[in-house]
């Protein structure tokens, strides 16, 4: 048995989908072209990373030496408490 208008629980819905050809369909605007991110990301490694990319290279090449002394004394320190005599 089909329920009656006032059962149904969802409304009736018309779908008139119009078709229309793609091959005259291009794409974008009439307006002038914005800054997309791949500009912007070119710019900015263009003009201001090169500046920071010596300094930044510093900085690591210190914290790597840093962190490997670190490695080094603690294996140094662990190699010489396992070898150690027992009293």
């Amino acid at each position: 048995m089909k329920p009656r208008e006032e059962e149904r629980k969802f409304p009736r819905i018309a779908c008139n989908f119009q078709i229309f050809p793609l091959d005259r369909f291009y794409g974008g605007g009439g307006r002038a072209p914005t800054s997309s991110f791949l500009n912007i990301s070119r710019d900015y490694f263009r003009y201001e990373a090169r500046r920071n990319f010596i300094a930044e290279g510093v900085f690591f090449i210190a914290f790597m030496a840093v962190l490997m002394l670190a490695i080094v004394v603690g294996a140094v320190e662990i190699i010489h408490f396992l070898q150690l005599p027992a009293d």
